[in-house]
């Protein structure tokens, strides 16, 4: 029996693309390398929106999984993902950045953009309606968890209230816009 072909899965080697990589660089007509900057970097596209343009799975493209010793396509290609809580200044460095989840504070991990409010219920992606939690705080709240879910309420409005005072001047339609985002966070009902 051949000992090379065992079923085994075998990593590509680093700095070789993957026939899959290949294919998509054909069909786009330029290296990934160059789409992931332009689009992803620049453009500020989602991984969702960047995964539909190459026609792959989003997972295949940002997901790594070091159990499996499974490598995205972006750690493959040693390209600069960014996280959910990166933002535009250009003043910070990546190794100020925290990456933590806003209800156990856990660092360095992948972040999820939980809804407060379902899309099924009518929640958007509105500021006051996305926390940026960790894979186990985020089931727990979509299951619910009263601790998770009183302290998912006190993170929402103190932020918000912040928000809202801190910018402009105080006017009436400012202390509406504090009323009404208060009222959907307490009540978890889109007004």
């Amino acid at each position: 029996m051949n000992s090379e072909n065992k079923g085994q899965f075998r990593q590509t080697p680093p700095g070789q693309k993957t026939p899959k990589m290949r294919e998509v660089e054909i069909r786009l007509g330029r290296t990934l390398e160059d789409d992931f900057r332009e689009f992803y970097i620049e453009k500020r596209w989602g991984q969702k929106r960047l995964a539909k343009r190459w026609g792959v799975q989003r997972n295949l493209i940002f997901a790594t999984n070091p159990r499996s010793a499974r490598r995205s396509w972006a750690k493959m290609l040693n390209l600069d993902v960014r996280r959910l809580n990166d933002n535009d200044a250009s003043d910070s460095s990546s190794s100020e950045r925290k990456l933590t989840c806003e209800i156990c504070s856990t660092f360095d991990t992948f972040l999820d953009g939980a809804h407060w409010i379902s899309n099924r219920n009518g929640g958007g992606t509105q500021r006051y309606n996305i926390l940026r939690l960790c894979p186990n705080c985020h089931r727990k709240l979509d299951r619910d968890d009263p601790a998770t879910t009183t302290h998912a309420k006190e993170v929402l409005l103190f932020r918000e209230a912040k928000r809202v005072i801190e910018t402009g001047q105080d006017s009436r339609a400012k202390r509406q816009e504090l009323v009404k985002v208060c009222e959907t966070i307490v009540t978890r009902r889109v007004s």
